[in-house]
């Protein structure tokens, strides 16, 4: 899967709308870059960003799933 966005000022981190997804990236130099996804670039019904509960990776959390055009929790995940 290929997301698209657009790159926005650091400090929109203080002020996140609804139903924003933002990619916070940082390069080999730690430069902070953040980029504002598009929401019609995620395919709907299927999960776009699957979260474990520990952090070794190895039990099951849930998922972001583009619902309706709105990003949705789902826990557990369906797929």
């Amino acid at each position: 899967m290929a997301l698209t966005g657009v790159e926005v000022p650091l400090s929109t981190l203080s002020n996140i709308q609804p139903n924003t997804i933002l990619a916070v990236i940082t390069d080999a130099q730690g430069t902070l870059q953040v980029v504002q996804i598009d929401c019609a670039s995620i395919a709907e019904d299927q999960a776009f960003l699957r979260v474990t509960t520990h952090a070794d990776g190895q039990q099951p959390g849930g998922c972001w799933v583009m619902v309706h055009g709105v990003p949705t929790w789902k826990d557990p995940c369906p797929y």
